[in-house]
């Protein structure tokens, strides 16, 4: 079970303003796009670190797991006899592998099934009405997900997967809805988090207000 305190160097009694503190310069020193320092596997760390603990909700069921963890191993050393503690470690190691894969199944369940195979950059044209009013427009966004067939391994034992050619991934497209702010400049700059479309991956979009 990961330490997402000890992962953003902040104590347990941390308030939200001290992890957001913690994790905005985390986030500047190991960012991918900041150069000498980036670290893309540290910078994924923190940024789930963040997810669970700037939610109250979720830290709550964080904190939870920590003293039930503490517990049992405080539990574990307090036993007498050899005979209970064999028997309490067995249960310990039981109730821990039960949380180790509960973890790795929420994990699973909340890493997205889609992820962009790069960078991705799109250009929107508007006219002056559209710039000045926004509104809804939806983009189909090519992505990549795991190939069903083969389940990422590339093989149907024994040949070589038909369906993504020994990939592992097949390539498909995602249609996903986003809110056009006001456009106040000839040209603005937006970067969309994909994740709440259940994308992996930050699309890159340029608003061009065309007056002809």
């Amino acid at each position: 079970m990961k330490n997402y305190y000890e992962i953003l160097g902040v104590k347990r009694n941390a308030t939200l303003e001290e992890i957001k503190k913690a994790y905005r310069e985390l986030v500047r020193q190991y960012h991918p796009d900041v150069g000498e320092t980036s670290d893309v596997e540290r910078f994924l760390e923190v940024q789930e670190a963040f997810e669970v603990l700037s939610s109250s909700e979720r830290r709550k069921v964080y904190d939870e797991k920590i003293k039930q963890l503490e517990r049992q191993y405080h539990e574990y050393h307090l036993r007498e006899s050899l005979g209970h503690l064999l028997s309490d470690l067995e249960m310990f190691l039981h109730e821990f592998d039960t949380l180790r894969r509960f973890e790795h199944e929420a994990a699973r369940r909340e890493t997205p099934e889609y992820e962009l195979p790069e960078d991705r950059s799109v250009e929107i044209i508007l006219t002056p009405e559209e710039a000045r009013s926004g509104g809804n427009l939806t983009l189909n966004v090519p992505v990549e997900r795991e190939c069903p067939e083969c389940g990422g391994t590339g093989v149907t034992f024994p040949f070589t997967c038909f369906n993504c050619g020994g990939r592992g991934r097949i390539e498909t497209v995602r249609p996903i809805s986003i809110r056009i702010p006001e456009i106040t400049r000839p040209k603005q700059y937006f970067t969309v988090d994909l994740h709440p479309f259940g994308i992996k991956g930050k699309l890159k979009i340029t608003f061009k207000i065309s007056y002809y």
